[in-house]
């Protein structure tokens, strides 16, 4: 137990929760675990039973897991788990700055089973337990912590105030040691970023979705695209571009191919590794006009010690553009710039028509080659300003 632990009025769940925050806060930060702070309650008495942090104890140890063994064993003859339950007082909280895992690798017991172990015939030792967030989808798809001890009639309190705060703490050790800049350093335009209900992003997850959302918004620069591992792939139903060499004409060649582009609608939908999101565009084709308006599921894949994108696949159902000239003066038709600029939209579309062939996977590549032919990248941040890029 905390051996000065702070004196807090009845029922202030704030401030515990800020309490536990700063005992997150003496978490060593590392790139596999967020870094999480548990205080355990007797909420009659007003009076805290035990403490615990991420990593306190040796081993890959939890924040709530050390709490409950710290109070296990808060004993000169060191009893067992079962006796220990029993000796927890009827009215026990947990307060936990981070949803309680339900799920761990082998040999270790999840935190929730850890708190449900804490009942004993119909005793129910923890009764309540109050959370500053749900767990980010960096490790786990989708944590059903909450679920499953509301399911087991425990009730979950989510304490509002401290999210913003609690995320940068727990997710310190997620930055790398040589960390990419920041939004603002990179030029990102695309800083309000829309996720769906109960996704949060961490700041190293926003900077990555805010790049992406510029790129696929034609507005690309080599600052943007450091982001990018130099292996790294992007990948549609067009293209697999490998590499730097394929993958940055590609986003450089959205520029040649379409005289607008339009995000109607973003979505973050899971923050997890990938990063889910529902994209949809309008694009207008250079010469002939044509509009095309895709959906699409983008997936963002990234190195988590680097900071770095690994991969980005955008999947869609592409269409090849029609024929029609009903938008074309004959003034254009018989200039030949008018019919550069139609080759350019043609060659950019034309793969769309194969990807559901046999010979489809040919063809991606095909792309990934041809493309870095026609479109040029820039050398140097100058030669990108004047084309535009920020």
């Amino acid at each position: 137990m905390d051996t000065k632990p702070p004196h807090i009025a009845p029922l202030d769940h704030l401030q515990y929760m800020r309490y536990a925050l700063s005992l997150a806060r003496r978490s060593p930060p590392k790139p596999t675990n967020f870094r999480v702070g548990a205080v355990l309650v007797d909420e009659a008495a007003n009076r805290i039973l035990s403490t615990g942090y991420t990593l306190e104890s040796p081993g890959n140890t939890h924040a709530e897991q050390c709490a409950l063994q710290k109070y296990f064993v808060d004993d000169a003859q060191h009893p067992s788990q079962k006796q220990a339950e029993a000796a927890l007082p009827l009215h026990t909280v947990l307060y936990t700055t981070m949803e309680p895992c339900q799920s761990r690798s082998a040999g270790n017991l999840p935190c929730v089973d850890r708190i449900l172990a804490t009942q004993s015939g119909d005793h129910q030792a923890i009764q309540t337990v109050y959370i500053g967030v749900k767990e980010p989808e960096t490790f786990v798809a989708a944590n059903a912590g909450q679920s499953k001890l509301e399911q087991a009639g425990i009730v979950c309190i989510h304490v509002p105030g401290l999210e913003e705060e609690i995320l940068q703490v727990a997710t310190e050790g997620h930055r790398s040691l040589n960390p990419p800049p920041a939004g603002s350093d990179l030029g990102i335009e695309n800083t309000n970023i829309k996720t769906a209900t109960g996704v949060t992003l961490d700041e190293q997850q926003k900077t990555l979705v805010g790049s992406v959302l510029d790129l696929f918004a034609g507005r690309p620069s080599l600052k943007k695209l450091s982001l990018w591992d130099d292996n790294g792939v992007f990948e549609d139903n067009i293209t697999i571009a490998t590499g730097r060499k394929q993958f940055e004409p590609q986003w450089y060649g959205l520029q040649t191919a379409f005289s607008e582009i339009e995000r109607l609608h973003h979505e973050v939908v899971t923050a997890g590794n990938p990063i889910g999101m529902d994209l949809k565009t309008r694009y207008v084709t250079k010469g002939i006009n044509k509009e095309q308006t895709i959906e699409s599921r983008v997936n963002i894949f990234y190195d988590k010690s680097t900071g770095k994108i690994t991969k980005v696949q955008d999947k869609w159902g592409g269409e090849l553009p029609d024929s029609s000239f009903k938008n074309v003066s004959i003034e254009q038709l018989f200039d030949p710039w008018w019919w550069v600029h139609y080759g350019e939209g043609w060659i950019w579309w034309m793969w769309s028509f194969t990807w559901d062939t046999w010979w489809w996977q040919a063809m991606r590549n095909l792309n990934s080659v041809s493309v870095p032919k026609m479109v040029g990248v820039p050398k140097n941040d100058e030669e990108d300003a004047k084309r535009g890029n920020q």
